[in-house]
């Protein structure tokens, strides 16, 4: 029976061949994805899948961040690129193997936790490389103002956007991208391999206590709005938006709780439902009722009845 390790300490502990060659295979699949169009959304999933299938995310890191270090210095050599901007690329995609490697592997964390600390860093990562001057995210943003505003400065437009990333934004965008391909990377071990040991929103339930950091954080918006304290405005507003997350993935866990006791006809229609309502104009309505049902389990368990 091969060997197959369900997660390492140190880099002295043995891999499996099986291991190696999905790891190597996952990761030509990732660098692959992170180039070709749609894909690229995508780009983090076969990562998951070999964390996953081999239990080892330090191995599957030091792959991902190898393979792209070559290939981005690869590619700078052949363009005749700058390589100062390569070195923040290589940074950048290093971080983000790191941290969401660490997500879906890592053992001593909550993932509830792991996603908000890896999302932080990456939202900080990711702030940087926007609002470099030079950046091509800077420039594509600059472009994206003259193109769809044309009687809009380009800065007001880039004041705009900072406004929105800083208060949230970025976080947000880490979330929703490390959280969508960790749970694509289960999926996708769930069917090939039938592994699965994480029971999703079904599982979820908010931390002890958020509900007062939630409602702190609110309060914190209001005053420093008041006051106009931008520092901790955009620190209350990142809070709150953790928070507003927690709870929402919290309602949905109950939704899906409650689903699950139901016929599959009666469940089918439901998702049905609800994902028009999600592309319909009742967007926020959805959303919010999805918040407060995660924000009521605080006082009235859905769940452990």
């Amino acid at each position: 029976m091969q060997q197959e390790i369900s997660g390492e300490k140190t880099f002295g502990i043995p891999v499996s061949k099986y291991a190696l060659i999905t790891i190597i295979v996952c990761t030509a699949l990732s660098m692959f994805f992170m180039r070709t169009g749609f894909l690229s959304f995508f780009y983090l999933v076969p990562l998951g899948y070999a964390v996953i299938v081999s239990g080892s995310y330090w191995y599957t890191f030091i792959a991902a961040a190898l393979a792209n270090i070559v290939i981005c210095i690869f590619s700078v050599v052949l363009s005749s690129g700058n390589s100062a901007n390569m070195w923040i690329d290589i940074l950048y995609l290093t971080s983000m193997f790191l941290m969401y490697t660490w997500i879906v592997g890592g053992k001593n964390i909550r993932t509830a936790y792991r996603i908000i600390i890896a999302s932080a860093a990456g939202a900080v990562f990711f702030l940087f490389m926007v609002f470099k001057m030079d950046s091509v995210f800077f420039i594509l943003f600059t472009e994206v103002a003259q193109e769809l505003f044309p009687g809009l400065a380009a800065m007001d437009f880039m004041e705009t956007t900072r406004g929105v990333l800083f208060r949230g934004g970025a976080l947000v965008s880490m979330m929703f991208l490390f959280f969508v391909n960790r749970q694509l990377a289960i999926s996708a071990a769930w069917l090939i391999k039938r592994q699965r040991n994480d029971l999703g929103l079904t599982g979820f339930f908010a931390p002890y206590g958020a509900i007062w950091v939630f409602t702190g954080a609110l309060a914190t918006i209001i005053i420093s709005g008041m006051f106009a304290i931008e520092i901790l405005e955009i620190l209350a507003w990142n809070v709150f938006i953790i928070c507003a997350i927690i709870y929402l993935a919290q309602g949905a866990g109950i939704l899906m709780h409650l689903l699950a006791k139901k016929s599959s006809a009666f469940k089918v229609c439901s998702i049905i439902f609800l994902i028009v309502l999600l592309l319909s104009p009742l967007t926020i309505i959805v959303i919010a009722a999805l918040l407060l049902l995660g924000i009521i389990e605080n006082w009235r368990p859905f769940r452990r009845v």
